[in-house]
């Protein structure tokens, strides 16, 4: 067997089929800072304001493969990779560590989208 044959049949990976992707693309969260004066008192606070729509993340766990098995609680370097079941598409926005990501579907309408994933542990 070939190197990368058998490094790619020594890594876990997960088919999820019939996702569904309501989150959208607009969502975004902004470091927000502020400045306040009073009298000699000066105040500087700093916080995050999320705009646009609803953040769709997704963990691990609330995942079943194509088998019937429960995704572990974490995946070392998870690599998640979206397969689109129509025209209307959706992408990755983020890997959140080891434990979930969040997803967007790419066209601004209501509906939600239907996708199957591969997910795929990638190793140390």
């Amino acid at each position: 067997m070939n190197s990368t044959l058998a490094y790619l049949r020594g890594r876990r990976a997960w088919l999820v089929e019939n996702l569904t992707i309501w989150g959208a693309d607009s969502d975004a969260a902004f470091v927000m800072a502020g400045c306040e004066t009073v009298g000699a008192d000066k105040r500087i606070g700093i916080g995050t304001v999320a705009v646009g729509g609803q953040q769709q993340v997704v963990n691990f766990t609330a995942l079943v493969d194509n088998r019937g098995n429960q995704l572990p609680e974490q995946i070392k370097k998870p690599s998640v990779m979206i397969i689109p079941r129509g025209r209307r598409g959706a992408f990755v926005k983020a890997v959140q560590g080891e434990t979930g990501f969040t997803v967007a579907k790419s066209d601004e309408t209501g509906a939600p989208v239907t996708v199957d994933l591969m997910i795929f542990e990638m190793g140390q």
